[in-house]
């Protein structure tokens, strides 16, 4: 029997833009203008749209090198063919950091760069942040009321991620003492494919590095990153007003929450299901399979990330001046009637973690 499969891939424009980039033909993504790790300043960010680009785009040095390089890692992932990734790669390391939203990893990713001698505000967001590649299983179309597939689509980013990632820091960064060139990467949607990435990768290709911040802040934060606690104090489903909420929304409608039954909660409880959800997917997602020492688990406290910090600067021997001071806002007194179901989301997780032998951290309600 012979069966044959057509595929039509679409690069995407995170691919595109970051290509174009490369190509000195698109900056405005880079132009050190937009600082995606601010810490003082909450604020939403539209991103520049990418200019009309022609074909000639694609006919550099650096742009065939590109798309052969995709093409090649493309078939490879579709064919389940790992060793042929994993001699590509061989020559760097990712350090991935994962966390729910604003628990601290776009503090943590922009001191990894910086400690590569690098100015975060010149390094895309689409390439350091958490948007790209696109993983997750399912996209919800609100239209039909179902969800559809979507696994080609993120394997083919996975491929696109891990080539242009390469190329991105080979060509405007560094390569290390030892050869392997350090690549930090916020990445918080691994969670939906953890074990796969984990076995995708190998022992000894990447450092994951984990951080965890209690509900009740977590949740404070992140409307205030998307402009305030609704009026009515409940989960603006039919309006989400930023990526962080669509993601929440998404959680929650993978526990069996429809759209009304949504609408109806408070927005911290929304939160805090997405937020127990998150970190259940991470204990059974195989994100610990083989070598649990490449995992850290790291609190939202200061000494420990600014220590994280430190370590990844005296390991790759890059710069070692002192990482920028991690600030703590923590506003949760003035919510403290929401502190109780925090806590309970904190022991669920921790219960449940114990139960699969795994140990969950103490958290500082900031």
């Amino acid at each position: 029997m012979h069966l044959d499969i057509q595929l039509r891939l679409q690069p995407s424009p995170a691919f595109i833009g970051i290509l174009a980039e490369l190509n000195a033909q698109f900056s405005d993504w880079s132009d050190g203008s937009y600082d995606w790790a601010a810490q003082t300043t909450d604020f939403l960010h539209n991103p520049n749209p990418l200019p009309q680009l022609d074909d000639s785009l694609f006919d550099t040095p650096l742009s065939r090198r590109a798309i052969q390089d995709l093409l090649q890692l493309s078939i490879a992932l579709f064919a389940g063919n790992f060793p042929v990734i994993r001699q590509y790669l061989q020559d760097v390391r990712y350090a991935f950091v994962i966390g729910y939203p604003r628990s601290g990893g776009s503090y943590l990713t922009k001191e990894l760069l910086r400690g590569l001698g690098v100015d975060h505000k010149r390094v895309s967001e689409t390439l350091a942040h958490d948007g790209f590649p696109e993983l997750r299983e399912t996209w919800f179309d609100w239209a039909g009321n179902r969800p559809y597939y979507h696994m080609q689509d993120a394997i083919f980013q996975v491929a696109e991620f891990l080539v242009i990632s390469k190329l991105y820091f080979q060509t405007k960064i560094y390569n290390g003492a030892d050869g392997v060139g350090l690549i930090p990467k916020k990445m918080h949607k691994i969670v939906a494919w953890a074990g796969s990435f984990k076995m995708l990768l190998g022992k000894g290709m990447a450092d994951y590095l984990v951080t965890v911040r209690h509900p009740l802040p977590t949740a404070i934060s992140i409307f205030e990153k998307c402009g305030g606690l609704p009026q009515d104090g409940k989960f603006p489903v039919n309006n989400p007003r930023c990526a962080i909420e669509r993601w929440t929304t998404n959680d929650l409608m993978h526990l069996g929450y429809g759209a009304e039954e949504i609408a109806e909660m408070s927005y911290f409880s929304a939160i805090y299901k997405s937020w127990v959800y998150f970190y259940m997917r991470m204990a059974t997602g195989g994100l610990f399979l083989g070598d649990k020492s490449e995992i850290d688990i790291l609190p939202y406290e200061a000494d420990i990330l600014e220590n994280k910090v430190r370590t990844y600067r005296q390991r790759y021997g890059t710069q070692e001046s002192e990482p920028e001071a991690f600030l703590i806002h923590d506003k949760s007194l003035a919510f403290a009637e929401f502190k109780d179901e925090a806590d309970s989301a904190v022991e669920a997780v921790r219960a449940a973690w114990k139960g699969l032998g795994l140990q969950f951290p103490d958290l500082i309600c900031q």
